[in-house]
């Protein structure tokens, strides 16, 4: 999944840039890239030695769920109300229905794994409150 992520995003970008068309898709793409900073820092951490459950790695960790959160995921249903509503047809009449429908794929492959990776990390975040909840009274929930 994520080659497929970087393919797709590398195509999407030279499409646009070779068309001079949705140079804000492009760019929200690129600017998606600012929460792997923290997904690189936290995994230095991790290869140098900290756990998980260190404070640094876990202040990491949750800066990264929210830049995340913030750059690529509640974006998303503006960015796909826009395509269907209004850049879709502006792009088929500019390139044609195969830009269109490429752009398309593009789209709809980036929001179901930004949408699946959200996902797993809420899932793993819910995980990692729940076993500090369990550590601090010892009992189970």
């Amino acid at each position: 999944p994520y080659a497929i992520h970087h393919i797709s995003a590398s195509m999407c970008w030279t499409f646009c840039a070779s068309n001079r068309i949705m140079q804000h898709l492009a760019s929200f793409l690129q600017f998606n890239e600012l929460s792997t900073v923290f997904m690189n820092v936290r995994q230095v951490l991790l290869t140098a030695g900290y756990k998980s459950s260190d404070g640094i790695v876990t202040v990491v960790s949750l800066s990264f769920f929210a830049l995340f959160s913030a750059v690529r995921v509640f974006p998303l249903p503006f960015l796909v109300y826009k395509w269907i509503n209004h850049e879709f047809v502006s792009i088929r009449d500019e390139v044609g229905w195969g830009g269109a429908g490429l752009l398309s794929l593009f789209l709809a492959t980036n929001v179901m794994l930004q949408g699946s990776w959200f996902a797993l990390m809420v899932r793993k975040l819910v995980g990692m409150f729940s076993k500090t909840e369990k550590q601090s009274d010892g009992k189970e929930k």
